[in-house]
């Protein structure tokens, strides 16, 4: 394996793990109902996407939180300009953000309840709080980074702070933004995954979390390792697709 790419390699962890769970479930080494087969979740995996359930309610996460992540990363856009352009705020969103960001989607999980209910609207929240704080941080450290000289030479050139901010700070922080987006999902997903498994379905057709859930209050413990294995694969493509993007 030494003389393989990386991506080899993992390839050939996941097959070995594939097949020591297969191993595990003939042989019966620990109960069907709590590890199935992989050949028994497999067949419920393709099973749910060719019936459509499983494949729509990913479908449905995955456009909830692309929601949240949108408007996450505009607020967090807005404040770190409002930041670096407005000095008297500076205290105010570094403040909010030493005591939000902490904090867990799912901690503010009753409050938002109590303002929105539990619905698509309150879980967007839930997703715009995940996402907000963390790009917030990375876009200001890009700002910070940024030698000082481009600045002050934009400056003497006579550009106003649209134009300072459009064609010097944005083009020179890139990769902090795409640092905070990927952070920002990662968190946002894991937010509404378990906000589906905790107040379950949030509209007429649910999500993954609820998806996984329900499989699980019915013992079809293999339909909910299906579940956990869509919520895999969307997490390395999203990995692979960050890390072309990256390159």
């Amino acid at each position: 394996m030494v003389n393989l790419k990386k991506s080899q390699q993992k390839f050939l962890w996941l097959m070995l793990f594939i097949f020591i769970w297969e191993i595990v479930g003939v042989f019966e080494w620990v109960h069907p109902l709590i590890l199935p087969r992989f050949t028994t979740v497999f067949l419920r995996f393709v099973e749910g996407i060719i019936n459509g359930s499983l494949l729509l309610q990913g479908i449905h996460s995955i456009q909830i939180v692309l929601l949240g992540l949108g408007v996450g990363c505009f607020l967090g856009l807005v404040f770190v300009t409002l930041d670096y352009f407005f000095p008297p705020l500076q205290a105010l969103f570094e403040l909010l953000a030493s005591m939000l960001h902490p904090l867990p989607g799912v901690v503010i999980l009753p409050i938002v309840l109590l303002f929105a209910g539990v619905g698509v609207e309150g879980i967007c929240l839930v997703i715009i709080h995940n996402v907000l704080w963390s790009f917030y941080l990375n876009v200001k450290k890009g700002f910070k980074t940024i030698p000082r000289e481009y600045v002050e030479v934009a400056q003497n050139n006579g550009a106003k702070k649209w134009q300072l901010w459009f064609y010097v700070l944005l083009p020179l922080s890139r990769e902090h933004m795409k640092t905070g987006v990927h952070i920002g999902w990662a968190r946002g997903w894991r937010g509404l995954i378990s906000a589906e498994m905790i107040f379950g379905s949030i509209s007429q057709i649910g999500g993954l979390g609820w998806y996984m859930y329900e499989r699980r209050a019915f013992m079809d413990t293999a339909g909910m390792y299906a579940g956990i294995i869509f919520v895999m694969l969307i997490g390395l493509i999203v990995e692979g697709v960050g890390s072309d993007l990256n390159k």
